[in-house]
């Protein structure tokens, strides 16, 4: 009895021992995959963007004191400038479908990936919101950009948008906004994990890129075209070092302590310009509530609100000629026609007219 109760005891002791081993070599393992997994990635460096443009991959490479930034451009040159700010995780290459009907209607469209996405560079320095505010400000400057802009953010991009404005009125003749970051608490919040140094760290820099791959491919669930080119897209920008790393720096410094958060006296003095703003949203939206749209409406009063029922977050993946329907004739209003071209507040909308405006762009494409 005495001898089977020792072999007991010393079986788990053996067994713990193979836990231990297993949980030290996993750690190892995994400490190993942190410094080695961004290294086995490109440096995204003149040799690499140099190549981009051989292979046709990329358009143009524009030098700021933040960094290299990767930006396209098109449409006649004397056309008014219509500047699209991406969101998180992206690029720019989310409104790849946006550029032609834009450039066709006259406008110059500037389409830039924000510095640690995309082409761009990416530096290490905390990306915070004057940061990105910055960065945009000097490309504008940089490819002698000097009239206003019509100025268009979606998610994080329409939170940089907002910001944009209120710290440089002068530079806006349009705000356009899709479900805009920064109002209030995100319905999804950020997990603290990421936010703990060494284990986020470790989580975006090693199985990150792959799990935004993933994200990006269910928000495209529906439209197997539209899914097709995010994973080809998203495996093309997560082959470049830094990637991980850019996505976590935005998190930690914009969409979590408030980083983004609208600043009340820069949406009240975009209230006061009158500069015609245009918001659209998804009324499920689980990210950005659709909710935070009323402290918009409260304190922008030209606020022309578009709710799109039923729709989440994503409603700029595959949808863009839906989006683009209502975007058009907007600009249009304000650029090439009557009191708002000259900055003046724009006539509120009737409800009829939004309800109508809804139902096309609740359409499937």
């Amino acid at each position: 009895m005495l001898q089977r109760k020792g072999q007991g005891t010393g079986l788990r002791r053996r067994a713990i021992r193979w836990m231990l081993l297993t949980v030290a070599v996993i750690a190892v393992g995994a400490a190993a995959a942190y410094p080695t997994s961004d290294w086995m990635r490109k440096p995204m460096n003149d040799a690499a963007r140099a190549e981009l443009l051989r292979e046709g991959k990329a358009r143009q490479f524009v030098r700021t004191p933040h960094g290299t930034m990767h930006v396209r451009v098109s449409g006649p040159e004397n056309g008014p400038v219509v500047l699209l700010v991406h969101g998180g995780h992206v690029g720019g290459y989310v409104f790849e479908k946006w550029q032609r009907p834009l450039a066709d209607a006259g406008y110059r469209v500037v389409v830039p990936d924000l510095l640690g996405q995309g082409y761009s560079e990416r530096p290490n320095v905390p990306y915070t919101k004057e940061f990105y505010v910055a960065q945009l400000n000097e490309l504008l400057n940089r490819l002698g950009i000097s009239e206003r802009v019509n100025l268009l953010g979606a998610s994080l991009g329409g939170g940089i948008a907002i910001a944009f404005a209120g710290a440089h009125p002068d530079r806006i003749i349009s705000l356009n906004l899709i479900a805009p970051e920064g109002g209030g608490e995100d319905g999804e919040r950020v997990n603290d994990l990421l936010l703990l140094p060494a284990i986020g760290d470790w989580i975006f820099r090693v199985p990150g890129p792959r799990i935004l791959q993933g994200m990006m491919a269910d928000a495209n669930n529906d439209n197997p075209s539209a899914q097709r080119g995010m994973v080809a897209w998203m495996q093309e920008q997560t082959r470049y070092r830094g990637y991980g790393d850019g996505i976590l720096n935005s998190i930690r410094n914009t969409l979590s302590n408030h980083g983004l958060s609208w600043q009340p006296d820069a949406l009240e003095a975009i209230g006061r310009s009158g500069v015609p703003v245009i918001a659209i949203w998804g009324t499920k939206d689980m990210i950005v509530p659709f909710a935070h749209s009323r402290e918009l409406q409260s304190r922008i009063p030209q606020l022309q609100l578009v709710p799109l029922s039923g729709q989440g977050h994503a409603i700029n993946f595959g949808r863009e000629a839906n989006l683009l329907s209502f975007i058009l004739p907007f600009l249009d209003r304000v650029n090439k026609s009557g009191d708002e071209s000259r900055g003046e507040a724009p006539k509120k909308e009737s409800a009829a007219q939004e309800l109508d405006a809804r139902q096309v762009l609740t359409q499937k494409p």
